[in-house]
């Protein structure tokens, strides 16, 4: 599996398939180095293969890099959160669990 990182998302993609899921993170309008996770997608054939769980965390590995803080909107992603707490670095104080 290949992931691309493209303006707010991560794409995952391979041989057969250009677009195999993505996590959609957009920038929040006025506040520097604040992004919301809006959703995290697989295609349906692709899906219960871990793929999901691999976005988040490249996710991570981005918004860790890049410095951002998180806001969590997508159901999977806040799940994703609460089962790798160490991830709970890029939220605010006030939005941890």
């Amino acid at each position: 599996m290949d992931y691309k990182v493209e303006e707010n998302r991560i794409i995952a993609s391979d041989d057969q398939q250009p677009f195999v899921g993505e996590i959609s993170f957009p920038k929040v309008t006025g506040v520097p180095d604040r992004v919301v996770v809006e959703r995290v997608f697989v295609h349906p054939d692709y899906r219960g293969q871990g793929i999901a769980a691999e976005l988040v965390r490249q996710f991570v590995k981005y918004a860790t890099t890049h410095q951002l803080t998180v806001k969590l909107m997508c159901p999977y992603a806040v799940k994703q959160f609460q089962i790798h707490p160490e991830y709970q670095q890029l939220l605010l104080p006030e939005d941890r669990f």
